[in-house]
């Protein structure tokens, strides 16, 4: 055979995961890592009521404060499903997204106007202390009535919870400053 060859065995156990982890494709990892942080962050922002950008939450509407049953005094929180439902998800090498798949995610984050539709709808009063009030359904001593409800408008303001703040562009360089350390094996 013409030339020059050369062949070599490598059995340290060591080496072949360092090898193993340079020929990882360059997103599977960090891609993830910045995913975890980035769902965590989100999160956190209904603790904090506030925008990415620091700006707080538009309020509650008074009205829908006082008949709020749970949660009373959180924004985008009734029973949390919005808050729960952020996930997040490798889309390739380079890019992860984050956010929610429920229907009413996108009204919140980006506000709007919602249609709503004539109907009718039966509701209950008791009488009390000479008071008229809304009942529950098999309350003894209830009156119904069928009312109708004219088609309306219903106007959502924006109460963005998804989108990268100062500190988590902070994060986000140290989480990839310490990943390509690690991968060089070496410290800072």
């Amino acid at each position: 055979m013409a030339g020059t060859r050369i062949a070599f065995d490598v059995n340290d156990r060591e080496v072949m995961e360092l090898l193993a982890r340079q020929a990882q494709p360059p997103g599977s990892d960090i891609m993830n890592r910045l995913g975890e942080y980035l769902q965590a962050s989100t999160q956190d922002r209904f603790k904090t009521q506030t925008a990415p950008d620091g700006t707080p939450w538009q309020p509650l509407k008074a009205r829908y404060a006082r008949r709020k049953k749970y949660n009373p005094d959180k924004i985008l929180t009734l029973r949390g499903y919005l808050r729960s439902g952020i996930r997040h998800q490798v889309t390739g090498d380079t890019s992860v997204e984050v956010g929610a798949n429920l229907a009413y995610a996108a009204i919140h984050q980006l506000g709007g106007d919602i249609d709503m539709p004539a109907r009718q709808a039966t509701v209950r009063f008791k009488t009390q202390a000479g008071r008229k009030l809304f009942a529950k359904r098999g309350t003894k001593g209830a009156t119904e009535r069928t009312v109708s409800i004219g088609k309306h408008q219903v106007t959502m303001p924006a109460r963005p919870y998804l989108g990268i703040s100062a500190a988590d562009d902070q994060e986000i360089r140290q989480i990839i400053l310490d990943w390509v350390v690690g991968r060089a094996g070496g410290a800072p």
